[in-house]
């Protein structure tokens, strides 16, 4: 199956950043000179760690869209393009519409995202929609057209 479209996107907010950078640093910092603690400091090396590995994956093939926010997902889920009713790219408020970034639940529906307000929301014919975030969003719409 021909590839139309992919997209790796990161979690690149700079605020973001600084919170998980600050925790390394704030969690070797003892209160007093006997209050250093590994499991703190394990924490604080890991959150950003973790973080640096929460990557939005997605791919458009003739036969459907596929996406993967690893490592929740440790393989692409598929949607095929005849469960698609339409889809549309869009603005959107991340905060607002879904309440934040990542793989959010929101009175519109299902998002995935990791940054910016920008996105394609897929209409399935179950009468569900999902949002996928994407700095691409124009060209992931244009290959969903074309494998259409």
């Amino acid at each position: 199956m021909r590839t139309l479209f992919e997209e790796n996107q990161k979690f690149t907010q700079w605020w973001l950043w600084v919170i998980l950078l600050s925790f390394p640093i704030i969690s070797v910092e003892p209160f007093d000179e006997n209050d250093i603690n590994v499991y703190h400091v394990l924490i604080g090396l890991a959150l950003p760690i973790i973080f640096y590995l929460f990557e939005l994956r997605i791919k458009i093939k003739e036969d459907g869209l596929y996406y993967q926010f690893f490592p929740f997902h440790l393989r692409f889920h598929e949607i095929k393009m005849d469960e698609m009713e339409s889809f549309k790219a869009m603005n959107y408020s991340p905060l607002k519409e879904y309440g934040g970034w990542g793989i959010r639940y929101g009175f519109p529906g299902k998002a995935y995202n990791v940054s910016g307000n920008k996105g394609v929301k897929v209409f399935l014919k179950n009468g569900s929609n999902i949002m996928f975030g994407s700095q691409k969003y124009k060209e992931l719409a244009k290959a969903l057209k074309i494998a259409k």
